[in-house]
């Protein structure tokens, strides 16, 4: 009886290696994913030796009450810089899926390819979703526009 024992432990001790085994290969591959995705966003860093620069951008906003100023990150939309500085712009969707917050590029460039509203002849008259917009120049948007769309 006490080799049948002996036996038993064994096989439970084995199954605990095993578990211990399998537990060791998974926190390795997640160890190994981190690291991946870690190394892909730091090579910007490795190949310049310095961080990834962000371009800042004087957008000129023209609204119904006046003009105001802000200094846009090219990473930012145009929007969400708006309201951090206190500029109150329409908009509902967030998502450039509506043309609440539509405006009219005057002067400069932006990059609104996450938009999915505007069509080509409405974006080459000036169009822009003030929501999903990042600037690529300094820029001057005269804002409240939807209704000139239609």
């Amino acid at each position: 009886a006490s080799l049948r024992n002996l036996r038993s432990a064994d096989r439970d001790t084995h199954e605990y290696h095993s578990s211990g085994q399998m537990f060791r290969t998974f926190l390795l591959a997640a160890l190994v994913a981190s690291a991946t995705a870690f190394n892909g966003a730091t090579s910007a860093f490795r190949r310049t030796g310095a961080a990834p620069s962000v371009s800042m951008y004087a957008v000129t906003l023209k609204t119904p009450s006046g003009e105001s100023n802000i200094d846009c990150p090219d990473d930012t939309y145009i929007l969400d810089k708006a309201e951090e500085d206190g500029i109150d712009l329409p908009y509902s969707c967030r998502a450039g899926a509506c043309s609440t917050c539509t405006g009219k590029v005057v002067s400069g460039t932006v990059d609104q390819s996450d938009q999915s509203f505007l069509d080509d002849g409405q974006m080459e008259q000036g169009f822009v979703l003030t929501c999903v917009a990042y600037p690529t120049s300094d820029c001057t948007i005269e804002t409240h526009k939807e209704e000139n769309l239609f």
